[in-house]
């Protein structure tokens, strides 16, 4: 999972790898929000994926060391908006009987990347709200 900002949207993107069968891939456009809430909104959404097509164990992976670390303890949350998002990201983890979420770093994280890059670069007038880029 991936998000990504810049000065006038944000995008979301998702990599989801089943065992049983071929890579999904998801972009979404989004109102402009900091890098940190992009990663946490990508968490959710793939997480909330996953768990729509099924999923009973999830294996996450993010490059943003920082929501990996709030998310697995190591770090301390400092502001109440990251907690919020938090909060809403155990709630959708708590709903698989097994979660992973690791660390990769960005250079590892090409394709997931590219495409928050993408999705985030999009100009306003090309996506109808609500669809996926």
């Amino acid at each position: 999972m991936d998000g990504a900002s810049n000065v006038k949207v944000s995008g979301i993107d998702i990599v989801l790898k089943p065992p049983t069968s071929n890579t999904i891939g998801q972009s979404i456009k989004t109102s402009r929000l900091p890098n940190n809430e992009a990663e946490y909104e990508a968490m959710i959404a793939g997480l909330e994926l996953a768990k729509s097509l099924g999923a009973e164990v999830v294996e996450a992976k993010s490059d943003s060391l920082l929501v990996v670390n709030q998310v697995n303890k190591s770090f301390e949350v400092r502001e109440d908006r990251m907690e919020r998002y938090l909060d809403k990201l155990h709630v959708t983890l708590h709903r698989f009987k097994e979660w992973t979420l690791d660390h990769v770093p960005r250079e590892q994280n090409i394709k997931v990347d590219a495409l928050a890059n993408f999705g985030s670069s999009v100009e306003e007038d090309d996506v109808i709200p609500g669809t996926i880029v």
